[in-house]
């Protein structure tokens, strides 16, 4: 999916995958209170080198919840910000691994709520569809 595209979209993905967490999905053998604090980090640092501060002491997958409310109170300078990087060719950001383009690290961060909000959908579909759990993990049904 284009860069354009998953811009686009970021704001119902974000409301497609808090919307899957707050139901009664089944996600506890799933990464995602692990990988969705990273990923709001990440995305967090590159809007923060631009001026919009967001933080959060929360934990686990509902701080994209924190993220959400957040994005919600300053949706047209984060919208902007989003337009500057991702039009800017040459701005690089130092990370822990070394140096990338903050248009790239933008792009993989949208791309990872894009993928998340459509695996969830997915889920969301199957259990409504009353398919079949593909397996049983004991300690789910304590």
């Amino acid at each position: 999916m284009e860069a354009a595209a998953l811009y686009f979209r970021f704001k119902d993905n974000l409301a497609t995958i808090v919307g899957a967490l707050n139901s009664k999905l089944e996600v506890r053998t799933m990464p995602y209170n692990v990988s969705i604090p990273l990923e709001v980090d990440l995305l967090s640092e590159i809007l923060r080198m631009h001026g919009a501060n967001f933080t959060s002491a929360t934990t686990g997958a509902a701080r994209l919840q924190d993220f959400q409310q957040w994005f919600m109170q300053n949706e047209e300078q984060v919208a902007d910000i989003m337009h500057r990087v991702l039009e800017d060719k040459k701005a690089y950001m130092k990370t822990a691994t070394g140096v990338i383009l903050q248009k790239e690290m933008l792009i993989r961060r949208l791309e990872y709520f894009n993928e998340t909000a459509h695996t969830l959908a997915v889920m969301m579909t199957q259990q409504n569809l009353g398919s079949p759990k593909h397996h049983n993990y004991p300690f789910l049904n304590q």
